[in-house]
């Protein structure tokens, strides 16, 4: 499975939660302290952040391990954003590699990351796929459970006018079809963040607050040793921040 993180709040450089803390997305992709499945992602990662006063979600993925990758300190110290999600993957059995399979997704204005897998995805992916708009359908890139799951949310956002209840919605769909899934997911449009720990029949994949005056930010693991890290409830879709930019951000 996956870890991943996300920040919302006041700029910040991406190298703050990816590369720099003890505990980073980097060390934990090789030194996970509670991955449910698997040892290590090495399958690939990415990063998307929104451009501040711009619109656009722009992105950086690698298909190698984020440890290998001898670009990544200086991109990730040179960009800031208010915005970021941030995914290292370990590959889910039956799933094709490279790039199209990972994360974050970014359509419609969304960015987002699932750290889980679709039960038995193959069987049911079809399916899943029919309750999606042509637009949202000719975004897929690849064959992931996770890229389906996420352009489901955009979808059900469509519909129900808000991130949580279209996360909800999505979670709701994906269950009716493949009852045995695990949806750990971060979700924003760069204005609120909202996170979802779901699963049935098996434990929910961690997930982690901290909030402090400039922003929250939200990760499988805590990034250091630091107080005021928070487990997220599980079984449950939880809106974590509102941010306004000029007008500061506004803690739920």
């Amino acid at each position: 499975m996956c870890r991943h993180l996300a920040w919302l709040g006041a700029p910040r450089p991406l190298s703050e939660f990816v590369t720099a803390p003890e505990h980073s997305l980097v060390h934990q992709s090789y030194a996970a302290r509670e991955l449910l499945r698997g040892t290590v992602c090495g399958d690939g990662f990415g990063i998307g952040w929104f451009h501040d006063g711009e619109p656009g979600v722009a992105r950086y993925r690698r298909a190698e391990p984020i440890w290998a990758d001898p670009d990544l300190p200086g991109v990730a110290a040179a960009i800031s954003s208010t915005a970021i999600v941030a995914a290292v993957r370990n590959g889910t059995p039956g799933i094709p590699g490279g790039v199209a399979s990972t994360q974050p997704v970014v359509a419609d204005g969304f960015l987002g990351s699932h750290n889980g897998f679709i039960d038995r995805f193959s069987r049911h992916a079809r399916r899943l796929r029919d309750g999606l708009s042509d637009d949202l359908y000719d975004a897929l890139t690849g064959e992931s459970d996770s890229e389906t799951f996420l352009l489901l949310v955009i979808e059900h956002i469509r519909r129900e006018g808000g991130i949580a209840g279209g996360v909800t919605a999505a979670i709701d769909a994906v269950l009716d079809i493949a009852p045995g899934s695990a949806l750990c997911a971060v979700v924003t449009d760069g204005q609120e963040l909202v996170v979802a720990r779901m699963a049935r029949d098996q434990p929910c994949d961690s997930m982690y607050v901290r909030r402090l005056e400039a922003g929250v930010v939200v990760a499988s693991e805590p990034l250091d040793a630091a107080p005021g890290w928070e487990a997220l409830p599980e079984y449950a879709v939880t809106p974590v921040a509102l941010y306004s930019g000029a007008g500061g951000r506004h803690r739920r």
